[in-house]
């Protein structure tokens, strides 16, 4: 064995040698041998103790309470975690409770406005659906902001009340209730909004029919005021639940119903002018005519004096078919001075019209016509100088130049929705 190795190797010994001198060094301070002394019966016994016997039982002790110590620890920890835990359970099930109160009242507030939504819809519908000419259907087809048309809504309500009751997450990255109410709000003004775009064009679109009326009746001198402040409604028996009419309060501002407001306060009264036009003589007294002598001032053919003539004058052959210009009552059939035989007809709302001179009447007091229908023959009764009718009509017991109602008429029919009609 080299010297090295041999060197190394006595020093690993002397130190291992060590060692174990120290530890019964150690052995011999604290675990000395021990010898317990026992008398019993006058007689004297010990028990002798060896240290490794004691080196034994202070090793278990020590490992006994060692594990004591960290049992103990153990369950004050657990006692410490289960009352964190506790407690985070009961602010979950605070938390919950908040937030399932706030999501029922998300519910009634979302359900509500979307309700309101409907409403507005429905009404919005019933004026495409009730429009005489359906001129008010145009902007219907018109995007709002870059959307849809107002069709499309109903779809639109229905789908979004799936969306928000199905119990569907509305997007499965909104963790919050107040995303979610966000979100489902931001859905509900958008509804809104295009509701109220469509409305405005609506609204624009009756204006513009009204203002048609009154520029077709310009001629006449009448306009939309004058129709409605004539217009007659028939006292009949009436009763039945009381059901209040559309009321269009605010949704999300005070003022959001506005336009429905005034939509339907424009669309009523577009109704109204409408359903007077009804009453609007429409037709001309006689298919083949010329014109002989017009209304206003004239000289008068017997007299040769200037004279006011209160109708229009149609001249044509004997036995011409005269015809009513409008549906309506025969007030008056028979004889009347210088009109020989004349028919008088009320068609309500203010309107009224006279036919003179006729050869024969075919029609009697009380008797319900309709527009055309054949009434007498073209004659030269009563103070007339050939065969002609005379044609007066009248609106609020005054008497109005029958030409422009004629001439007026063609455009009376487009704004009804109706078609001008040709007559036997």
């Amino acid at each position: 064995m080299p010297d090295g190795q041999g060197l190394i190797l006595t020093t690993k010994l002397t130190k291992i040698a060590g060692f174990f001198t120290q530890l019964e060094q150690w052995r011999g301070t604290y675990f000395p041998e021990r010898q317990i002394f026992l008398r019993s019966q006058g007689r004297v016994r010990f028990l002798t103790i060896h240290s490794y016997t004691q080196i034994t039982m202070a090793s278990g002790l020590a490992i006994a309470l060692t594990w004591g110590a960290v049992t103990s620890y153990a369950y004050l920890s657990r006692d410490h975690v289960i009352e964190g835990k506790n407690k985070t359970i009961s602010t979950m099930s605070s938390q919950y409770q908040t937030l399932s109160s706030d999501f029922s009242a998300l519910e009634i507030e979302v359900e509500k406005r979307a309700q309101a939504l409907e409403q507005r819809q429905q009404f919005l519908e019933e004026i495409l659906k009730t429009d005489p000419s359906q001129a008010a259907s145009q902007p219907a087809k018109e995007p709002v902001d870059g959307k849809n048309d107002a069709a499309a809504a109903p779809e639109q309500t229905s789908s979004l009340f799936e969306t928000l009751f199905s119990g569907t997450p509305v997007n499965a990255a909104i963790l919050t209730n107040v995303d979610r109410r966000i979100t489902l709000l931001s859905r509900l003004r958008d509804m809104e909004h295009r509701q109220r775009g469509l409305a405005s064009l609506m609204l624009e679109d009756v204006r513009q029919q009204l203002l048609t009326v009154d520029t077709t009746l310009a001629p006449t001198k009448l306009d939309s005021n004058d129709l409605i402040r004539k217009l007659t409604v028939p006292v009949t028996a009436a009763g039945g639940p009381y059901e209040p009419d559309h009321v269009f309060d605010g949704i999300f501002a005070a003022a959001d119903g506005s336009p429905f407001l005034d939509l339907k306060e424009t669309s009523d009264r577009l109704k109204m002018v409408t359903n007077a036009l009804n009453s609007y003589p429409l037709g001309k007294p006689a298919e083949k005519y010329y014109v002989s002598s017009r209304f206003g001032r004239r000289r008068d053919p017997i007299k040769k004096t200037w004279a006011k003539h209160s109708g229009l004058d149609m001249a044509g052959w004997p036995g011409t078919a005269i015809t009513a210009t409008a549906a309506g009552t025969v007030i008056y059939s028979g004889w009347y001075g210088p009109y020989g035989n004349m028919v008088e007809i009320d068609h309500g709302n203010g309107f009224r019209t006279r036919y003179g001179h006729m050869k024969k009447l075919r029609v009697k007091k009380n008797e319900q016509v309709d527009l055309g229908h054949r009434i007498g023959d073209m004659g030269r009764t009563g103070r007339a100088t050939d065969t002609h009718v005379h044609y007066e009509v009248w609106f609020d017991d005054k008497v109005r130049d029958p030409m422009p109602f004629i001439k007026a008429a063609a455009n009376v029919l487009k704004i009804q929705g109706r078609h001008e009609k040709t007559y036997e």
